[in-house]
């Protein structure tokens, strides 16, 4: 590092100190997204970086090596040629986290992943290195040692707005954009991001995220698109959500004996993208439900209900979708085996969310019927 930064900094276009805000965009087009990529780092330059917003990419296309770039209107400036990177890899989301940190530090700092999305079981699949991935053990230390805790942190992939994956990242984002269903491989409108981003870029963290939701929302209202959905989450109630879950944990396995059944009804009617249930909609039923009298199990419920509401800030989704309100929690209900797998057991055990939540003792006790 100390022998390549020096070039990198005499080649950029640098910036002053301090700018409003530096993105950096990891863009992981290493496997069959590589065109839907390229077309938004073409959006990117429709706009590109300005006087106080810097724009740097990591484009790791699935035809050729790495590049480290800086992005322009109308062009992108070659900071450094990385060669065959793993994007799977938690210690090259770091290198790219620290070296553009290092290049443009900034007041305010977003990060986007791009690629595929898989929940809890990881993000960001790398073809050319053996379909490696970041898990979710690495993307925390990925992020972590990369020693920046960023402003906002976006999920441009399929079915990331679980309750696990932002706890993953706690303290190291402000503000969290991500999709319950699929992602679309076209993601967000990035041509309208930079150009919002560029004529407000004294805007805040907050009002960043509200703003990139609000132009997915806005593109894809105006398409043909089904079951698409976002939500941006507020990081400062991860305590509130992590505590009303262990709460509701306990009250459901305390009465599992004698409520399995609706339990597992009400589960059932539950959306669930990717085995991650609607976790609003799951405690909403459990406290509207007659078959339920504990009014213990109904309050926690209504906790549940209450903290996730204060967390989901923005939430949206196209009108096929129903019982989805931005936030899910793996609950999976078939093939159970796999899923619940005593190796799947002990890396959700291992999570932050699940340390502070407690909800594989729920799990345990469901599948066991109490």
């Amino acid at each position: 590092m100390m022998m390549i930064l020096p070039a990198l900094v005499i080649s950029a276009p640098v910036r002053a100190e301090g700018d409003a805000w530096t993105v950096m965009v990891y863009l992981d087009g290493d496997n069959n997204v590589e065109s839907y990529a390229a077309m938004d780092l073409q959006e990117l330059q429709v706009t590109g970086s300005s006087a106080d917003v810097n724009i740097v990419v990591l484009w790791d296309p699935l035809s050729g090596p790495a590049n480290l770039l800086y992005v322009n209107k109308g062009s992108t400036t070659t900071l450094a040629a990385w060669g065959e990177v793993n994007m799977g890899d938690p210690a090259t989301l770091t290198r790219f986290i620290t070296d553009s940190k290092a290049l443009y530090p900034a007041t305010r700092n977003a990060l986007v992943l791009w690629n595929h999305g898989g929940g809890i079981t990881g993000l960001c699949w790398d073809d050319t290195s053996s379909s490696d991935k970041l898990t979710m053990p690495e993307l925390r230390s990925g992020i972590a040692n990369g020693g920046l805790a960023f402003d906002v942190v976006v999920f441009n992939a399929c079915v990331m707005a679980v309750a696990e994956v932002a706890h993953q990242i706690q303290g190291y984002a402000g503000y969290v954009v991500f999709s319950q269903e699929n992602m679309y491989a076209v993601g967000f409108p990035y041509d309208k991001v930079a150009a919002d981003l560029e004529a407000d870029s004294a805007m805040d963290g907050r009002t960043m995220a509200l703003m990139m939701a609000q132009d997915y929302v806005d593109f894809y209202a105006a398409s043909s698109y089904s079951s698409v959905t976002i939500s941006v989450y507020d990081m400062t109630y991860l305590g509130s959500v992590a505590g009303a879950v262990n709460t509701f944990a306990n009250a459901q396995i305390a009465t599992m004996a004698t409520y399995y059944k609706t339990y597992k009804s009400i589960r059932q009617s539950v959306p669930a993208p990717n085995n991650a249930a609607d976790l609003y909609r799951y405690a909403q039923l459990v406290s509207t439900s007659t078959t339920i009298t504990s009014t213990t199990v109904k309050s926690a419920a209504s906790g549940v209900m209450s903290a996730v509401d204060a967390a989901i800030i923005y939430e949206w989704h196209t009108a096929d979708i129903t019982g989805e309100n931005g936030l899910g929690i793996w609950f999976p209900t078939k093939s159970v085996t796999y899923y619940w797998s005593a190796s799947m057991e002990t890396m959700y055990r291992a999570m932050p969310f699940d340390q502070a939540a407690g909800w594989a003792n729920f799990l345990d006790s469901y599948y066991n019927k109490g």
